[in-house]
C-alpha cells in the first residue's frame, strides 16, 4: 500500500539526514546516478521533503535516480512508495517501450580495483537491462582489452567497448565458464576458467594472449551475458 504524502516526505528527509548530505549534494548524486535527464533540484526536493510535491510527480528517470541517491534499495523503495522500481526509455522508441527495463550503472573493466557498487565516481554510463535479464546486484561492466575478441581482426567473442552482466552471486566455479576476477599483479580481467589436472588456468579466447595460472585471485562473479550481441554465456 502506498504511503501518504507526509509519511513519505518524512521518510525523505531522514533518509537524507541519516546518510549526512545535505539537499544540494542528494542534487548532484542524481545527477550523476541519472545525467540531466535523472537530476533532481534541490527546490523540487526541498518540495518533495515539504510534502508539496508528489514523488509520483517525478519521471521514472528521476525516481530511480532520486532512490539511488538516497541509497535506497528497489524492496524498500517499491514497499515504501507503491512506485514500480523499473524505468522505461524514451517515449519515442516504440519497440523499447514495450519491455520492461531497469537502469543498471555501467563501470569499466579497469586494469586495477574491484568495481564496487557503492563507487559512484566509476560510473562511466547507464545500461537498461531487459527485466529478464536483471540479477540482484549485478554489475555491468564495458570491456576495454581484446582478450576475449575471437576470428580475424577480433571482430568475433567479447570485443573491447562490449558490455558483459556479471552475477557476483555466482561464484561457484565452473569449467568452461567465463568469470570476472581480480588477480594480483593483472588487475581486473575477463577470462574463461579451464581445469587441467588439479590446476586451474584462466583462458583467453583471443590465441594471442596466453593463459595464466594465478596463485591466488579474486572472483567478482560469473559473466551470464554478453550484450550487444544479446547472447547468453
Amino acid at each position: 500500500m502506498t504511503s501518504s504524502v507526509p509519511d513519505l516526505s518524512r521518510w525523505l528527509r531522514e533518509r537524507r539526514t541519516l546518510l549526512g548530505l545535505r539537499q544540494d549534494e542528494v542534487a548532484r548524486r542524481t545527477e550523476l546516478h541519472g545525467g540531466e535527464a535523472g537530476s533532481v533540484t534541490q527546490p523540487y526536493l526541498s518540495r518533495l521533503e515539504r510534502g508539496t510535491r508528489p514523488l509520483g510527480a517525478l519521471t521514472p528517470v528521476r525516481q530511480d535516480a532520486l532512490r539511488r541517491a538516497l541509497e535506497i534499495s528497489a524492496s524498500e523503495w517499491v514497499a515504501r512508495t507503491g512506485l514500480p522500481m523499473l524505468t522505461i526509455p524514451g517515449e519515442g522508441d516504440v519497440m523499447l517501450g514495450t519491455l520492461e527495463l531497469v537502469r543498471v550503472p555501467v563501470r569499466a573493466l579497469a586494469s586495477a580495483g574491484l568495481p564496487l557498487a557503492e563507487d559512484h565516481g566509476s560510473v562511466i554510463d547507464h545500461e537498461l537491462v531487459p527485466a529478464r535479464e536483471y540479477r540482484p546486484e549485478m554489475l555491468v561492466l564495458e570491456v576495454q582489452g581484446d582478450s576475449m575478441s575471437t576470428g580475424e581482426g577480433g571482430a568475433g567473442g567479447i570485443r573491447p567497448g562490449d558490455r558483459v552482466y556479471v552475477d557476483p552471486g555466482d561464484l561457484d566455479l565452473r569449467e568452461g565458464r567465463i568469470y570476472v576476477l581480480h588477480v594480483p599483479g593483472l588487475g581486473l580481467t575477463v577470462k574463461r576458467l579451464r581445469r587441467y589436472g588439479p590446476h586451474v588456468w584462466l583462458t583467453s579466447d583471443n590465441p594471442d594472449h596466453p593463459p595464466v595460472k594465478p596463485e591466488e585471485a579474486t572472483v567478482v562473479g560469473r559473466v551470464y551475458y554478453h550484450q550487444p550481441r544479446g547472447s547468453r554465456l
